[in-house]
């Protein structure tokens, strides 16, 4: 309010005449004010014409949004990334730390490596919002992978990733991209039934089908393959002779296979447990050892497990969860680079339904996680941050206005900036994402504001002095308006041009809704809604001259 004024005062030396006209345009913005003087007119004799064009827009903003890549969460702009190690269930730490020695030497000869943080049989802590640790295990590993940059961490990323995901026998390297996804699988089946065979059954089949769909890189199923486990089965008349029940036998053989706590050392501020286990449990286990094993009695005698129980081996799913109490069995589905998980997952949706239609499968429950579930529970409350929004702008318009029409009016114009936002992600190849929806927030604001000095200027013509035509009004606005919302909106949409340039998966999708949103909805604004009011009160005022 004071500095703008003297800005002008010491720049602008050139008025427009008496006419409000200037027969020497030689600038840019005088002759695009005298094509837009000469273009106004026209449109009131096509008024359903130009109003359809609007609607036009709109429709085709929603279309083009149903064929651009729509992921909520950009990858992070890290120069780091993470390497995991997966090796077959009850694979000895020996071998993964093999695993990991070699590909460990690998990296570091490349010499966009900056340094290496190793874990074997753990996983780091931490270090990252959305990226979560990983239970310890003997079979799993994990590099923590500083690069110079985060161009050659795309660079590295785009080179390992599938040269060395199955370079090692019996191993599976991940090469992971820090994510601001929480989702740490992108496309996740979970498959629940009361027959488990049943379930797994239907698993496989579905981890054979998705195998075949291009652009995916490993299937598997979370149950980790199946490890050697020991059954016991208590002979009960025995046992009852013996005064040996279930509960004390089970004590006893995990107090024995666990180990007796003997003391405990210190290594500075971790605590070591010293134990005592039987010498075999150090040697080759097998299933003769543990029936040789002895068990107390309350007689104040030790019995071998074998005269009074059939001892036999047996296998067991490494791993089994249970979701909500129902056992359930989840496909997890990795993908290759650049691949984005709209793009698989309704093929992946297919080849469930199609699995689910037979009859042998029927009682199979289907829920979806990864990204899927993590969108569905993101974007309703998104939704309610853009409809609070538009309440905020829609209470503090009619206090403006103090009209229901024009307020209803202004924010139905919100809709002009869709076409220029979309468009926009479309030619730039762009992600629709948080930040996008952040961008069309923007955009609320910068329509809602050339609609209301728009319509200011016209309520301000039609109720003057000399009282003009609601037609006339909306015409005089529209010529006298037009400049400042092309200038003010063609400001907006060169401020955020660096951020398309960047590249930034965060901050270009931001950059590209503001840019093309303000200057299509610019040009939506100045010939859609003069038109729009003249249409809504043009059975106002009929009295006065046309």
């Amino acid at each position: 309010m004071l500095i703008i004024p003297f800005l002008q005062y010491a720049f602008i030396k050139k008025g427009l005449t008496n006419n409000g006209t200037d027969e020497n345009r030689t600038s840019f913005l005088e002759k695009l004010q005298h094509f837009y003087n000469n273009i106004i007119p026209k449109l009131f004799k096509h008024p359903k014409m130009v109003i359809g064009a609007g609607a036009f827009s709109v429709v085709l903003a929603g279309i083009i949004f149903c064929n651009i890549t729509q992921r909520l969460m950009p990858v992070a702009e890290r120069n780091q990334f993470v390497v995991e190690f997966y090796l077959p269930e009850s694979s000895p730490i020996q071998r993964t730390a093999q695993v990991c020695d070699s590909m460990e030497n690998i990296l570091k000869k490349d010499p966009r490596t900056v340094s290496i943080t190793s874990f074997v049989g753990t996983s780091s802590p931490r270090f990252h919002s959305s990226y979560a640790p990983h239970i310890p295990a003997k079979n799993f590993g994990q590099f923590i992978v500083n690069t110079k940059s985060n161009d050659a961490t795309v660079e590295m990323l785009d080179e390992y990733t599938d040269k060395y995901a199955k370079y090692f026998p019996n191993a599976y390297l991940r090469f992971k991209q820090i994510d601001n996804e929480d989702a740490d699988i992108p496309i996740e089946v979970r498959i629940a039934d009361d027959d488990m065979m049943k379930a797994k059954v239907l698993a496989d089949s579905l981890v054979h089908r998705i195998k075949c769909i291009d652009g995916t890189s490993w299937v598997r199923t979370d149950l980790d393959g199946t490890v050697p486990y020991a059954v016991v089965k208590v002979d009960p008349v025995k046992s009852n002779q013996l005064g040996i029940d279930e509960t004390s036998l089970a004590t006893d053989l995990s107090s024995t296979l666990n180990g007796f706590d003997i003391t405990t050392l210190w290594e500075n501020d971790y605590a070591i447990d010293v134990k005592l286990k039987p010498q075999w449990k150090y040697k080759k286990s097998s299933v003769e050892n543990l029936k040789d094993e002895y068990i107390p009695t309350p007689l104040g005698t030790s019995i071998p497990l074998k005269q009074f129980a059939d001892v036999r081996p047996a296998w067991e799913y490494g791993q089994l969860v249970r979701r909500n109490g129902d056992k359930t069995i989840s496909v997890l589905v990795d993908l290759k680079r650049n691949v984005n998980e709209d793009d698989i997952f309704p093929k992946v949706e297919e080849a469930v339904k199609s699995l689910t239609k037979q009859k042998y499968f029927n009682s199979a429950s289907i829920s979806y996680g990864g990204v899927k579930e993590s969108d569905a529970q993101t974007i309703p409350q998104i939704s309610s941050g853009l409809l609070i929004a538009l309440l905020i702008i829609f209470i503090v318009l009619i206090f403006h206005y103090k009209k229901i029409s024009l307020t209803v009016l202004t924010i139905l114009a919100i809709p002009l900036s869709f076409f220029g936002a979309m468009l926009g992600l479309w030619v730039t190849h762009s992600q629709f994402s948080i930040t996008a929806i952040l961008g069309i927030v923007c955009l609320f604001g910068i329509v809602v504001r050339n609609s209301v000095i728009l319509f200011d200027y016209a309520e301000s013509l039609r109720k003057g002095r000399d009282g003009m035509s609601v037609r006339c009004a909306a015409i005089e606005a529209g010529k006298r308006r037009m400049r400042p919302i092309f200038l003010t909106s063609a400001a907006a949409s060169m401020g955020v041009v660096p951020m398309i340039l960047s590249g930034s998966p965060l901050w270009s999708p931001m950059g590209t809704v503001i840019c093309f949103g303000s200057l299509f909805s610019m040009l939506l604004i100045t010939t859609v809604l003069p038109v729009a009011y003249w249409l809504i009160y043009r059975n106002i005022n009929k009295n006065k001259k046309k």
